[in-house]
């Protein structure tokens, strides 16, 4: 049911992006052919009002069919008959709308769940940036020089430097200080218990119903005691146990409403990207609006930071081809974000990475590279700069090359998704 919900949000994503193009087509005249959700061969399809609509086989991407987008046709609706500002407008909207409907989406889930990174930090007891002086409600203002807009900041930030030292900017009653933390190393092949803890206790704030602490009797608001005869007082030390005690079962001992438990569980084998934590995490705290869209806006900003540094980090071996994510991995996480235990932190998961993968569309298809929409605004551009258009059959071979070049980044992309999954 899962994967339905995945492929389903997903496809919101794409209809959103198509949509960008069919409207903007439509708005200076231009006769759309086919409007398609999906690749391959169609499963449905209606016609209206000179206008296809149809569903295919393969829940991959999606696309908008223009008149004269592929070849010059004579005829006022048709897009190689248009101005250059006009061909932009067409294809810069479908990008567009994936950016504003992230922020929309991102305004509309703070406002109603809260949201903030201003001074609502929670410093981890045992940490580097506890160990360093850094306490909870101060605010990270800067990483290295680079200002901090959203939590995906501390991440991308940090990443870059694999692991060495990077100078904190915070502040805390008015006052800046600075501090050169060195972040440890997080992630790789780990054991867990598989539970979420609030803050750095070890209560159990959520809990997949597919782990085996859940199906042995673990439940949210049960508070973990010990790791077989080891006490034990927050999240470092159970991490540290359980890398201790590796893939062996392990005894947990639990508090429920004043009462002493213990199952035995089988711990969980998780093989996650490698990154560098400071031990630095965020309440949620109520926002008014004008608080919302702010924070809307900076995640998207920090968004597209991280688009930059993932391209400058795959360029220079900083993450290799492996760890991108192709179609079957971002399904797969969004199917993995509503496994969750309440219907409000399905919600606030599923919207999160939807408004994530929603602005990463739309950016990425920005970039000039050939078949993308960027490759053709810039041509658009030069069409108006020169006054003379470019032969269309030419640069739909440009397009074909790189959508080549791109299928096979999406097969190589999709091997690593499904290596992933199962363990290859």
């Amino acid at each position: 049911m899962s994967i339905v919900i995945a492929i389903m949000a997903l496809s919101i994503i794409i209809i959103i992006h198509e949509s960008g193009h069919f409207l903007a087509a439509r708005s200076v005249g231009i006769r759309v052919k086919e409007f398609s959700l999906f690749m391959g061969p169609k499963l449905l399809s209606k016609e209206k009002n000179g206008t296809v609509y149809s569903i295919r086989a393969i829940p991959i991407g999606g696309f908008v069919n223009l008149e004269g987008e592929e070849e010059d046709v004579d005829s006022t609706t048709s897009f190689s008959g248009k101005k250059p500002l006009e061909k932009i407008w067409v294809i810069a909207a479908g990008p567009l709308f994936n950016i504003v409907f992230a922020i929309v989406t991102l305004f509309l889930l703070f406002i109603f769940t809260g949201y903030s990174t201003d001074n609502q930090t929670v410093i981890l007891e045992n940490m580097p940036a506890y160990e360093s002086g850094l306490r909870d409600g101060d605010e990270i203002l800067r990483i290295d020089g680079k200002k901090v807009y959203d939590p995906l900041d501390m991440t991308v930030l940090i990443y870059g430097n694999e692991g060495q030292p990077v100078l904190v900017e915070y502040e805390r009653n008015g006052q800046v200080y600075s501090k050169e933390i060195t972040p440890f190393k997080d992630g790789g092949v780990s054991y867990l218990v598989n539970f979420q803890a609030i803050g750095d206790s070890l209560e159990v704030g959520g809990i997949s119903e597919e782990s085996d602490a859940y199906i042995k009797g673990l439940r949210v608001g049960d508070i973990i005691t010990k790791l077989n005869d080891q006490s034990l007082n927050n999240r470092l030390q159970l991490k540290e146990y359980m890398d201790i005690n590796g893939e062996a079962d392990v005894y947990i001992t639990f508090i429920r409403d004043g009462e002493e438990s213990i199952i035995l569980i089988t711990p969980f084998v998780s093989d996650r990207p490698v990154y560098y934590n400071l031990g630095i995490y965020y309440d949620y705290t109520s926002v008014t609006i004008f608080e919302a869209m702010k924070h809307a806006i900076n995640f998207s900003i920090a968004t597209i930071r991280s688009i930059y540094y993932s391209i400058l980090w795959l360029i220079t071996g900083v993450v290799s081809l492996t760890e991108i994510m192709g179609p079957v991995g971002i399904v797969t996480t969004l199917g993995n974000t509503v496994k969750q235990d309440t219907f409000k932190l399905i919600m606030m998961s599923l919207i999160n990475m939807m408004a994530f993968i929603s602005l990463n569309l739309g950016l990425m298809n920005l970039l000039p590279i050939p078949a993308l929409d960027g490759s053709k605004i810039i041509i658009y551009a030069i069409e108006g700069i020169r006054g003379k258009k470019f032969n269309v059959a030419r640069t739909a071979i440009v397009s074909l090359v790189g959508l080549i070049c791109l299928m096979a980044l999406l097969l190589v992309t999709t091997y690593h998704d499904i290596a992933r999954i199962f363990g290859w």
